[in-house]
């Protein structure tokens, strides 16, 4: 990836960019989601095996049937489909990670605003960083998306980043840069 690639706002500059190295199919969300899609295929089958006189019934049972299937295996397939094209970068002011999947979306987060990063090691130098610890409801919403509001939007997740020990230096640093950055100048003076 380069910077031809990135949209960048003017004066801004990239302290980092990459792709996803591994991709993985499962992610600790997972843990919440395969037994929800578990418990949804159980429940339709027992009450639909019941209840299968009428088309309202058979027609339920098939939508409920999809429902449940995609939940176990068609989010993760999306998922680890979407992150071959994902690109991520580090400015001086954001974390940006596009993807294409069906079309180009990007999402964008200021670095002053976000939690030191944290790694989850992968095998060999790979890894996932996130800005703070998350539980696995964090990464279950995480896999639903944003929602709406403020205040529902998903966390910033790099996943499959190579040499991540190294590049979380790099986002480390960029944090606190950008947080001194937004301190007001008598702030900085006193802590220097």
């Amino acid at each position: 990836m380069h910077e031809g690639q990135i949209d960048l706002l003017p004066g801004e500059r990239v302290i980092w960019a990459g792709q996803p190295v591994r991709r993985p199919l499962f992610n600790p969300g997972d843990y919440f989601n395969v037994p929800v899609g578990l418990l949804l295929l159980g429940g339709v089958t027992l009450f639909f095996s019941a209840n299968h006189e009428t088309a309202f019934h058979q027609a339920a049972w098939v939508v409920l049937t999809v429902a449940g299937v995609f939940h176990l295996v068609g989010r993760p397939l999306i998922r680890y489909l979407r992150l071959a094209s994902t690109t991520y970068a580090v400015t001086d002011g954001r974390v940006i990670a596009t993807s294409s999947l069906v079309r180009r979306k990007e999402d964008s987060v200021e670095l002053a605003g976000l939690a030191d990063p944290v790694v989850t090691p992968g095998p060999g130098k790979t890894g996932t960083i996130t800005f703070g610890r998350l539980g696995v409801l964090a990464w279950a919403s995480a896999n639903f998306g944003a929602g709406s509001g403020k205040d529902r939007e998903p966390p910033v997740i790099l996943v499959g980043v190579s040499e991540v020990a190294k590049v979380r230096e790099k986002l480390a640093k960029a944090v606190d840069e950008a947080r001194q950055r937004q301190q007001p100048p008598e702030v900085q003076a006193v802590g220097e």
